[in-house]
């Protein structure tokens, strides 16, 4: 059975990975594999520290138990464990290559500059499987799902990507029965805007024109009305977040080709760049 791997909230305080990933389950019939991480350093105990820890172990598993009992006991297929574990995505990354979920489900802490925390960057940037990152506010109720690609690369990774984002954009759009949009942001420059030099009408209207032909294409082949494609230019980590709440998207589907060591510490990509705007779910996929 296809199993979903979910990064339990921390402390027992809220479930929003949890009641998330319960939705995709009984839409999708998938298994939930819920780790609860749990870390504290006890060296300085010496002989007493393995027993604290033991101890403490004990009764998280009850506390756990307790809980999912309550969540989703009797409704879904699930298993949990509770993992002693400082780095977080180190395990994720090594669980999703042994066991290749459909995909990791862990809530977005975001910090007080609005970006979230690193073990989130990390599994955005490492993670071999898709990674959900759940949102902890939603804007409002809504439904929908939008999908950000694209459309006028050349390169074949890109090209790939743009083929898995719709791929599983579609399907996801299918089993929740939503409506599925897809957005394309030809990128202008700030300076050439300011100057007149460029005008954001002019650019989507060339564009469209350039891209009509693929854009009636890629709906044929993933059944998505014409209509449903927008060409919005500007800066993809602005724009993308803008046309999701017009659109009153639930779900956001980006690519990101994650960079590691110090050009992703930098640089990041637009994809980071995006969920730090987004206030919705985020679902980053790899080539």
């Amino acid at each position: 059975m296809r199993n979903v791997l979910v990064v339990a909230d921390p402390n027992f305080e809220t479930t929003t990975a949890i009641e998330q990933a319960k939705r995709l389950s009984i839409a999708d019939d998938v298994k939930l594999h819920i780790v609860y991480f749990y870390y504290e350093n006890l060296r300085g105990m010496g002989s007493k520290g393995e027993a604290l820890k033991q101890s403490l172990l004990t009764r998280l598993n009850e506390k756990a138990k307790e809980q999912l009992g309550q969540l989703l006991d009797g409704e879904i297929p699930f298993s949990f464990e509770i993992v002693w574990e400082k780095n977080l995505h180190t395990w994720v990354n090594t669980y999703a290559e042994s066991n290749n979920p459909v995909m990791v489900m862990k809530t977005g802490h975001r910090s007080e500059t609005m970006f979230y925390t690193p073990t989130d960057w990390h599994l955005i940037r490492e993670c071999p499987a898709p990674v959900l990152i759940v949102a902890e506010k939603k804007w409002r109720t809504r439904s929908g799902i939008l999908a950000a690609i694209d459309l006028q690369t050349e390169q074949k990774e890109k090209q790939r990507l743009n083929e898995k984002i719709l791929a599983t954009s579609k399907y996801l759009a299918t089993v929740f029965d939503v409506p599925l949009h897809v957005c394309y942001t030809p990128v202008v420059p700030d300076i050439l805007r300011d100057f007149g030099i460029q005008f954001l009408d002019e650019v989507e209207e060339d564009a469209r024109q350039d891209l009509i032909n693929k854009i009636n294409h890629l709906g044929k082949t993933y059944g998505i009305p014409p209509e449903n494609f927008h060409v919005n230019a500007g800066k993809p980590e602005k724009v993308i977040p803008s046309t999701a709440a017009k659109l009153h998207a639930g779900l956001v589907v980006v690519g990101t080709i994650g960079r590691t060591g110090i050009t992703g510490k930098l640089l990041g990509n637009t994809a980071e760049e995006i969920l730090s705007l987004l206030k919705t779910n985020v679902l980053t996929l790899k080539p």
